[in-house]
C-alpha cells in the first residue's frame, strides 16, 4: 500500500498500519517516508527540494532515531524551521520513539553510541543544539582536535611568524589584529593553524566560542538559506561566535551574492570586536573579488605568509608524525638516517611528506619489514615525489658571501666584526636547515670550528627571526637563490 492509497487513513494510523509488518530499520525508513511526504505537502516543493529531500534517517535503537543533515548549516535550519513539526509528526506516527536527534553526518556516527545532544519527541521541549567549533561541526571538530593543535604544529623559520600570530589570537580576549589573513601554497599548514586556534579557544577558560568553516561550507550554508528564503538562521550561526575562522576563502571570490554576505559578516564581526581569521592560497590583492571594500578590509588586517617547510622543519614534522603513528603501530622504528633521508628527499609540502611517510610505514613496518634506506627508496620509487635541488655547504657559503659582499675566506676566518659574524651565523643556520650535514661536519667546514659554535649560531638566528624583518628577508632571499 503506497502513500496515495492511504489517503483515507489518519496519518498516525497509516504509519502504524505499515509498521505492523516490519521492525527496526525498515520501520524507521517507512515512517520517515510518511513524515517527509507530510512535510513536503506543508512546506511546498521548493523548500522540500532544497532542504528536506537532502535529509536521511538512521535507526539508533533504544527508542532513538537520528535525522542526518549534510552539514552544520542544514542542521541549524532543520532545528529552527522543521524541528518542532518534524517531532510532532513522528510522535503521532510512532509513539515508541522517545528521542529524535538532529545531527550532521559526522555527529551521527558517534550519536549511534551516545547522544551528542538531548532532544525529545515532545512538541513542548525545545531542542538543544550542540556547541559548534573547529569546523562548524561538533563531532568533526572533536576528531580533528587531537591532530590539529598547537602542540602538533611544528614551527620553523617558514612559519614562525604565522604560529606566533595564531597563538596571540587564540589567547587574547580582544582581537590583537583584525582580520588575520594567512596565505601560502597548499599543504603548508594553514588549515592546521586555523583548527589549532579553534581548539585553543574552545578549551580556554574565557567561555569564548569559535566557529571554523571551509569556504564551501559557508557558500553551501548561505545558498541553502537563500533557497529557504530565510537567511536569518545562517546570519545568526556565523555571527554568534567570538572567533570566526574560514579556510580557502578564494573560493568565495567572484560569487556576487555570497561575496556580499561574506563582506557583511566580516564587517559585523569586526565592528562587534570579534576575531576573524581567514586562509587562502593567494594574497588578498590576488583575490578576484568584485567589491573593492572586501579587498580593502582583508588587506587592512594582518596579512601573514606561510612558506614551504625547510629541511629542519621537515625533520621536525617527520618526528611528530612518527610519534603519532606509533599509536597505531607501537613497534614502529624509523632510524635517524632514514628520517634525515626522507626530510631531504620530500620537499614540496608537509602534506606530501605525511603521505609519503604513511606509504613507507605501510610498505615496511606493517609488512614486518625493517625501515631502512633501501626499503624506503623502493617505496619512494613507486610514488610521484618532488625533490628540490640538492644544496651543499659550499653552495651556501658562496651564496652568502656574494649576498653580503664578503669572501668565503671571511666566513672561514677568525674575524669577529659585525659585517662577518652575522653572515657567518646565517650561513651556518642555512647549512643546518638546508643540508643533512651533521653539526660537527658543518663546524669543520667553517674554519674548523666546534659543533657548539654552530649550535650557538643556529639558535641565535632562530631566536631573532620572529622579530627581525630584515633578517627574515635576507634568509628568504638566500633560499630563493639557492633553489634557482
Amino acid at each position: 500500500m503506497g502513500w496515495g492509497e492511504m489517503g483515507n487513513l489518519p496519518f498516525a494510523a497509516a504509519a502504524r498500519h505499515q509498521g505492523a509488518a516490519m521492525t527496526g530499520a525498515d520501520h524507521v525508513v517507512q515512517v520517515w517516508r510518511n513524515v517527509r511526504a507530510r512535510l513536503r505537502d506543508e512546506y511546498g516543493p521548493t523548500i522540500y527540494a532544497g532542504e528536506i529531500a537532502r535529509l536521511r534517517v538512521s535507526d539508533m535503537n533504544e527508542g532513538r532515531v537520528c535525522v542526518v543533515c549534510p552539514n552544520a548549516f542544514s542542521r541549524a535550519w532543520v532545528e529552527d524551521n522543521l524541528g518542532t513539526r518534524l517531532r510532532a509528526l513522528w510522535t503521532a506516527a510512532d509513539p515508541e520513539v522517545r528521542e529524535i536527534i538532529v545531527a550532521t553526518e559526522a555527529e551521527a556516527t558517534r550519536a549511534a553510541k551516545a547522544p551528542l545532544m538531548t532532544t525529545t519527541a515532545s512538541t513542548d521541549t525545545a531542542p538543544v543544539q550542540p556547541h559548534i567549533d573547529a569546523d562548524g561541526d561538533a563531532e568533526k571538530s572533536g576528531e580533528r582536535e587531537a591532530r590539529f593543535t598547537f602542540d602538533t604544529f611544528m614551527v620553523g623559520s617558514a612559519n614562525i611568524m604565522a604560529s606566533t600570530a595564531a597563538k596571540a589570537v587564540a589567547s587574547s580576549s580582544a582581537p590583537p589584529f583584525n582580520p588575520v589573513f594567512f596565505h601560502g601554497d597548499y599543504g603548508v599548514g594553514k588549515t592546521h593553524l586555523l583548527s589549532a586556534i579553534a581548539h585553543a579557544v574552545s578549551i580556554g577558560g574565557a567561555q569564548r566560542k569559535a566557529l571554523c568553516l571551509t569556504a564551501e561550507e559557508f557558500i553551501n550554508g548561505f545558498q541553502s538559506a537563500l533557497r529557504a528564503r530565510d537567511v536569518r538562521p545562517f546570519k545568526e550561526l556565523v555571527r554568534d561566535c567570538d572567533v570566526l575562522l574560514i579556510d580557502d576563502v578564494h573560493f568565495i571570490a567572484g560569487k556576487a551574492a555570497t561575496e556580499l554576505e561574506f563582506l557583511q559578516t566580516v564587517n559585523a564581526l569586526i565592528a562587534a570586536d570579534k576575531q576573524v581569521v581567514l586562509a587562502s592560497h593567494c594574497t588578498p590583492s590576488e583575490l578576484k573579488v568584485a567589491d573593492r571594500r572586501l579587498h580593502d578590509i582583508l588587506s587592512g588586517g594582518f596579512v601573514c605568509p606561510i612558506q614551504g617547510p625547510d629541511l629542519d622543519l621537515r625533520r621536525k614534522i617527520i618526528d611528530c608524525k612518527i610519534a603519532q603513528a606509533r599509536s597505531l603501530c607501537p613497534t614502529l622504528d624509523v632510524p635517524e638516517q632514514v628520517r634525515d633521508f626522507l626530510a631531504a628527499r620530500v620537499t614540496s609540502s608537509a602534506r606530501e611528506l605525511e603521505g609519503v611517510l604513511n606509504n613507507v610505514i605501510v610498505r615496511t613496518a606493517l609488512m614486518d619489514l625493517p625501515v631502512t634506506i633501501d626499503t624506503v627508496e623502493d617505496a619512494l620509487g613507486e610514488l610521484p615525489v618532488k625533490s628540490e635541488k640538492r644544496v651543499t655547504v659550499d653552495d651556501i657559503q658562496k651564496a652568502v658571501a656574494s649576498y653580503f659582499d664578503i669572501t668565503v675566506e671571511d666566513l672561514h676566518s677568525k674575524r669577529r666584526t659585525k659585517t662577518v659574524v652575522r653572515p657567518r651565523h646565517i650561513a651556518m643556520y642555512l647549512a643546518k636547515t638546508l643540508t643533512t650535514r651533521s653539526l660537527p661536519d658543518i663546524g669543520r667546514r667553517f674554519g674548523g670550528r666546534d659543533h657548539s659554535t654552530v649550535i650557538h649560531a643556529v639558535n641565535k638566528i632562530t631566536d631573532q627571526l620572529p622579530s627581525d624583518a630584515v633578517l627574515a628577508e635576507d634568509i628568504e632571499a638566500l633560499r630563493r637563490r639557492l633553489r634557482d
